[in-house]
């Protein structure tokens, strides 16, 4: 079975395929532990979420090393996904695919979620069927990422979530992991059966700046180890840099050089978090000059060195 699946574009691996390029920022495993009440199988999650402000990535921009799904089932949730912000009510659905550029901005004080994560893993292990581009394409950058259900939809998705939940607590019995195992290929039947409602492509409602912006997204989401200017994003998107670095603070909040900045960083802080890789490969991974350049840029934009970050760990 092929081992990779692509979503726009972009080749999706399994964590330990791509140890010499790492490409995680969020972690699966760093999700779920902080999540009030969790059930996992292999690397499938499922949490029921109670309080969102013990999560420790308010307001960061990252990407993760799994697919995820939450639906809201109380309060309201702030987040942005791929720099477009919105509001989530109660009801409302997120997508996102690991490559995604997303963002928890806030929450309300009554805020409730359950949420469902998977990796490509998983999803290879699963045993997927010969259409699975079309079953998930609904994580595509193509796509609206945050659906409004009506109530009696939500409802059928919040039963095969809990269905899940139980599902994963018992994969121990005769049969356990092939149930499971059916009943996740059934959610994500459900979920692209109503793609079809909630989901129009995004370029039918999309300005121009906005559509921009998400180009601009996906493109540092592929090249910020090795392009970090943004004279490079503004060439290959046909704008100047000062029209680019203006359209995407008024659409996020954040200049474009901003933005490269933190992909940068929560990559340099999530490889220096890493035992295994010393401050000058960590630069060379990043495709910095030498060692002293990286530190230079690091303190510039942190406040300390990548030495005093990695011994302050």
């Amino acid at each position: 079975m092929n081992s990779s699946l692509y979503i726009d574009g972009l080749e999706l691996l399994p964590i330990q395929m791509a140890k010499t390029s790492p490409t995680l920022v969020l972690t699966q495993g760093e999700l779920l532990s902080q999540a009030q009440v969790t059930v996992t199988h292999d690397e499938l999650g499922i949490s029921h979420i109670t309080e969102f402000s013990v999560f420790d990535f308010w307001g960061q921009h990252f990407r993760s090393d799994h697919f995820a799904l939450m639906l809201v089932t109380e309060g309201s949730v702030d987040m942005s996904v791929n720099l477009r912000p919105f509001t989530l009510e109660k009801n409302g659905l997120v997508v996102a695919a690991p490559n995604a550029i997303k963002q928890l901005i806030g929450a309300s004080p009554n805020a409730r979620a359950m949420s469902v994560t998977f990796t490509i893993h998983f999803l290879n292990q699963t045993g997927l069927p010969k259409h699975s581009h079309d079953l998930l394409e609904y994580f595509s950058s193509q796509y609206q990422p945050n659906w409004s259900l009506e109530h009696s939809d939500a409802v059928v998705v919040e039963r095969n979530i809990e269905d899940l939940f139980e599902r994963c607590r018992q994969t121990d019995r005769p049969f356990g992991k092939e149930q499971l195992n059916h009943i996740f290929l059934a959610f994500l039947y459900e979920i692209g059966a109503q793609r079809q409602k909630y989901s129009p492509p995004l370029i039918r409602n999309m300005t121009r700046k906005e559509e921009l912006v998400i180009r601009f997204a996906t493109l540092v989401s592929t090249h910020f180890r090795q392009e970090r200017t943004v004279g490079f994003y503004a060439d290959a998107l046909h704008v100047t840099p000062k029209y680019l670095t203006e359209t995407v603070k008024e659409i996020n909040g954040k200049s474009a050089g901003q933005i490269i900045d933190d992909f940068v960083i929560l990559e340099s802080k999530l490889l220096l978090k890493k035992p295994e890789y010393s401050i000058a490969q960590i630069a060379n991974l990043l495709n910095f000059s030498d060692q002293s350049f990286f530190g230079k840029y690091f303190k510039r934009v942190v406040g300390i060195s990548p030495k005093e970050f990695k011994t302050s760990i």
